[in-house]
């Protein structure tokens, strides 16, 4: 008895077109949770991030008994302005001492200058990308940083305070009073260069009466104030200016419709808020909610405000 072969039946188009909507909305579907889970892995890299800066800045203060400073206009006894930055003073104690010890403080961070031949110049180390330094989340600059100096960026600025930043470098240009800063690691000046500066050293804990939990250390910045990829700062680790290593709360929080460049602006491109370290060294996520009063209250060191806990 002879067997009858049934031949198999192909797809027909219809069932194709079914197959391949089906498959695009489970692509669909998962699309977002792949980038949801994304977005919370670079917020926990940066907020480990945070906490390794927060630490190194307590095992400084360890060391010399203060705070690193934000920036300092010039090293003792010279006169060139070299705006040595923070984030250079605790590169030890984040594992880049082959970085720290090559930088040359009083030499400007755009220098060529290799006189004691180690094959090392400020110019060149100054483009060094630190991951300590950069947060996952934070978009690429659009372009090189100071055109042909090609400074590497950053995404962390050091907690001044009120004052704003410009008025560090700019305060003559404006007519205006050097600024006090009232924050917990700040910008100083060389007393030998100038007498009268009213932040001639750095802080120590113990100045910080409004309490370390309470008080802002280290927070977020990125390159998009005008919310596009720019060079506008913007965080940089090797330039103290005006606001590139140091932040202040008399910006807006978060806020990336900005007209204008804003220096020292504490912003992320984490949804729903940014990350900041505490001078007691703890991490937590502030949340675009925020009062503003309430913000600037929580980046003075002793200003006795009374922060709500929420």
């Amino acid at each position: 008895m002879r067997r009858t072969r049934v031949p198999r039946r192909a797809f027909t188009l219809i069932e194709l077109l079914v197959v391949m909507a089906i498959i695009a909305i489970l692509i669909g579907l998962l699309l977002p949770a792949v980038q949801k889970v994304r977005a919370a892995a670079a917020r926990l890299k940066c907020s480990n991030n945070l906490k390794q800066i927060a630490l190194a800045c307590h095992n400084y203060h360890d060391a010399n008994q203060q705070f690193p400073y934000a920036s300092t206009d010039r090293q003792p006894g010279e006169t060139a302005s070299t705006y040595v930055t923070g984030f250079i003073l605790i590169m030890p104690y984040l594992e880049q001492d082959n970085v720290a010890r090559r930088w040359n403080p009083k030499l400007p961070r755009n220098s060529t200058d290799d006189s004691d031949g180690d094959g090392y110049t400020n110019a060149a180390l100054q483009q060094t990308q630190i991951p300590t330094y950069t947060c996952p989340a934070m978009t690429p600059p659009s372009g090189p940083l100071g055109g042909a100096e090609n400074r590497a960026p950053s995404s962390y600025l050091f907690s001044s305070g009120t004052q704003d930043p410009m008025l560090y470098a700019y305060y003559g240009f404006f007519g205006a009073s050097e600024p006090a800063f009232d924050g917990a690691i700040i910008p100083t000046r060389d007393r030998g260069y100038t007498p009268t500066t009213v932040c001639p050293a750095p802080t120590r804990i113990a100045m910080i009466t409004d309490g370390t939990s309470n008080t802002l250390l280290v927070g977020e910045s990125d390159f998009k104030p005008r919310g596009v990829p720019s060079t506008e700062l913007g965080a940089i680790w090797s330039y103290g200016y005006i606001g590139y290593t140091f932040g202040s709360t008399v910006h807006p929080f978060n806020k990336h419709n900005n007209t204008s460049t804003l220096y020292g602006a504490f912003r992320s491109e984490h949804t729903g808020g940014t990350n900041f370290a505490f001078a007691d060294g703890s991490v937590s996520f502030i949340r675009d909610g925020i009062n503003q009063q309430t913000f600037q209250w929580m980046s003075t060191r002793a200003g006795g405000e009374v922060v709500p806990a929420n």
